[in-house]
């Protein structure tokens, strides 16, 4: 048997009707007549019943499964995705993200991140990279702790080893080839992507296979804008359940928020000292962002370039909280050393 319902179509509903209204119209529906083999049939109001009192929910059998699923869209709301985040971790304490270590990985910037903190970082990697011109500077590092190890006795271990080179090797010098002969180098001459990306391409399915999540880049900014925008890039193409990437430069880190609900802890020194902290809504706009634990807090608020964006903001507590609908560029100051030597008086 073949019914022909009408009147029954969700899309003649207001867009931003509550329940009530939804009733009625299906009241309302429920006064036309529906054909079945010749005969017809009214379809009784909603709630009562010709043949006995009301029923609880009678109104279903009157719902289409567009209807349905509106419905359940109203009348409950999916809790957001929860991100807790412990930039102590990177910055001030353990060096070391997650329990099965993180990827080191070393872009063509030099590298300013304090000397201690990236022996530390490095140390603690389960998998070190660098990412063509990176060797270069690697290089120049892995010199530099030398010589300091030479005039300082008391210094840590040597450096421990790269794993792989990676990239185009545009950047490469002959030098640093022969200086990493012994590391593996994988060529990716795909011009489609930056080195950077198809690093992290490349390391996938080790990072899969061992269950790491986290990627640790030094990698301070030229001075180029492009550059700093293609790195911000990766952030979003990388972005995955199983992958964190973070850029790590001498005066900051900075991570991507997705949608959801963040907690980050911030290390109670950078709280004290009062240093910076910033959400950019990079490449789309973000139409409801809540946050709390700062300074100046967001409530429901549109993020969008051409309209409102948090820059030089600061913390009021050690915990912040961030609720977004759309992704967000999270960055922060993360070392004082240079406001510290400024601020000691001179002798």
């Amino acid at each position: 048997m073949k019914f022909n319902f009408h009147g029954t179509r969700c899309r003649k509903m207001a867009p931003a009707c509550g329940s009530r209204v939804v009733l009625n119209w299906m009241r309302r529906s429920g006064q036309r007549m529906a054909i079945a083999d010749g005969h017809r049939f009214r379809f009784p109001r909603v709630g009562r019943s010709e043949l006995g009192p009301p029923r609880l929910g009678a109104h279903r059998s009157l719902c289409t499964k567009t209807t349905i699923g509106f419905r359940t869209q109203m009348d409950h709301k999916v809790p957001p995705k929860e991100f807790k985040w412990m930039p102590s971790n990177l910055i001030t304490e353990n060096f070391k993200l997650g329990d099965n270590g993180h990827v080191c990985m070393v872009l063509n910037r030099e590298i300013q991140v304090p000397a201690h903190v990236v022996r530390l970082l490095w140390k603690n990697a389960a998998v070190r990279c660098a990412v063509d011109g990176g060797s270069n500077h690697w290089r120049d590092f892995v010199v530099e702790q030398a010589k300091s190890k030479r005039s300082n006795t008391n210094e840590a271990a040597p450096l421990e080893p790269l794993d792989v080179i990676t990239g185009d090797f545009d950047s490469i010098t002959e030098e640093t080839v022969d200086f990493f002969k012994t590391t593996p180098k994988i060529h990716t001459p795909d011009q489609d992507a930056t080195d950077f990306t198809k690093a992290i391409t490349v390391l996938q399915p080790v990072m899969n296979q061992r269950k790491i999540q986290d990627v640790v880049v030094f990698h301070d900014t030229s001075g180029r804008l492009d550059h700093v925008m293609a790195n911000l890039n990766t952030l979003y193409k990388m972005q995955k359940d199983n992958c964190n990437v973070f850029l790590l430069s001498g005066d900051s880190v900075t991570w991507l928020l997705r949608p959801g609900k963040h907690t980050i802890q911030v290390p109670v020194d950078l709280v004290a000292s009062q240093r910076w902290c910033s959400l950019m809504p990079v490449g789309a706009a973000a139409h409801n962002v809540t946050t709390t634990g700062l300074k100046w807090n967001l409530y429901h608020a549109q993020m969008d370039f051409g309209g409102m964006v948090s820059t030089s903001n600061t913390y009021a507590t050690e915990f912040v909280q961030v609720e977004t609908d759309s992704n967000l560029i999270w960055s922060m100051g993360a070392y004082d050393f240079e406001e510290k030597v400024r601020q000691t008086p001179k002798k």
